[in-house]
């Protein structure tokens, strides 16, 4: 199917396959990571998350390391990843044209209920959080990033600069897993630059809400 390619957003059609469902569901449903879930960052999103969220510092640099502190639920995660995960990551960044030098994931596995308050990601002065979304299990929804709205069906990439604009959801009507990949890249990657009016914006959240 064709790329939709708009200002906000990316879009990649049945980017997985259905044996790379399964495999990552049997993955994400092995996982058993016990922590503190007291990120006071979080409160309000994990109330209404319904279900486990992981996050993994896969490039565990200066960056990542600060980045995980606030977008995780529970401590960040020191467990191992599959090979098949390093592989998902090389198609995004070709997809993308992303270097591959701050990488992030959060694995979430929501239940029937569950929803995503609106809310901006986490960054750092020079960097955007760009994520990267794979809807692994769901029924269709809409995912929304400021002013618009995607059809997200499973198996779907889609991609937004996370920390330059706010994104939701409503409720889920059935289970939902997904893979988030944070891309920390320099604001030239995406076109942006620090006199960018939304870069200016996610300076002043990055000054009054990320503080350790």
């Amino acid at each position: 199917m064709v790329d939709l390619d708009l200002e906000t957003f990316k879009i990649k059609k049945k980017f997985i396959t259905n044996d790379e469902v399964t495999q990552i569901v049997n993955w994400i449903d092995s996982v058993n990571h016990i922590g503190n879930d007291s990120n006071h960052h979080l409160t309000e999103l994990s109330k209404v998350l319904n279900g486990k969220s992981f996050i993994f510092d896969i490039s565990n640099t200066p960056l990542t390391n600060y980045i995980t502190k606030f977008q995780s639920i529970s401590d960040v995660s020191q467990e191992p990843l599959p090979d098949f995960i390093y592989d998902i990551i090389d198609r995004i960044s070709k997809e993308f044209n992303f270097p591959k030098d701050n990488i992030f994931l959060q694995a979430v596995d929501m239940n029937k209920g569950g929803k995503i308050n609106p809310h901006y990601d986490a960054s750092f002065d020079g960097y955007i959080n760009y994520k990267c979304n794979i809807s692994v299990l769901s029924n269709d929804y809409n995912f929304f990033i400021d002013n618009d709205s995607i059809n997200v069906e499973q198996t779907d990439l889609y991609g937004f600069e996370a920390s330059l604009y706010k994104h939701w959801t409503n409720e889920f009507n059935s289970r939902r897993v997904f893979l988030s990949f944070g891309f920390i890249v320099p604001y030239n990657v995406t076109g942006r630059n620090e006199n960018d009016p939304r870069v200016r914006l996610s300076q002043r959240i990055q000054k009054y809400f990320q503080q350790l």
